[in-house]
C-alpha cells in the first residue's frame, strides 16, 4: 500500500514540475502580505503609489529526460585495453582450464521431478 501511494506521489511531483508551476508574492513595502499558487496575489491596497510590487517564480523542470545524443570516448579505453589484457593474462596463466572442474548433477530420480511438477495446499 505504502509504495502505491509513493509511486502516486512521485508521478504527480513529476508532472507538476515538468508541466510547471506559477508561485506569485505580493508585497506591501518590504513585507510579504500574500502568496498564491497559479493565480495571481490579491492587491492589499489601492492606492497605485508604488509601494506595493508583485513577484512570480515560475517552478518548471529544464530537463526532457531523453537523450538526443550520446557520445563515447574511446580513447581513454584504447590506453586502458593493453593494461587489462596483460592483468587478465597474468592472473589465470597459472590455473588449468575450468571446464576440467565442472561436474555434472547426478540425474534426478522420478520422485523428486513429481514434486516439482506437484502443488502443495497448507
Amino acid at each position: 500500500m505504502f509504495k502505491k501511494i509513493s509511486h502516486i506521489l512521485f508521478a504527480l511531483i513529476i508532472l507538476i514540475t515538468s508541466v510547471g508551476v506559477t508561485v506569485s508574492k505580493h508585497y506591501c513595502g518590504s513585507t510579504l502580505k500574500s502568496v498564491s499558487v497559479i493565480v495571481a496575489p490579491e492587491p492589499c491596497c489601492e492606492i497605485p503609489d508604488g509601494c506595493c510590487h508583485d513577484e512570480s517564480i515560475t517552478i518548471k523542470m529544464e530537463n526532457d529526460f531523453s537523450v538526443t545524443s550520446f557520445f563515447v570516448d574511446f580513447t581513454q579505453l584504447a590506453l586502458e585495453l593493453p593494461a587489462m589484457v596483460e592483468l587478465i593474462q597474468d592472473e589465470y596463466s597459472g590455473f588449468e582450464p575450468i571446464t576440467r572442474f565442472i561436474h555434472k548433477p547426478p540425474p534426478l530420480t522420478t520422485q523428486t521431478v513429481l514434486s516439482y511438477l506437484q502443488s502443495y495446499l497448507l
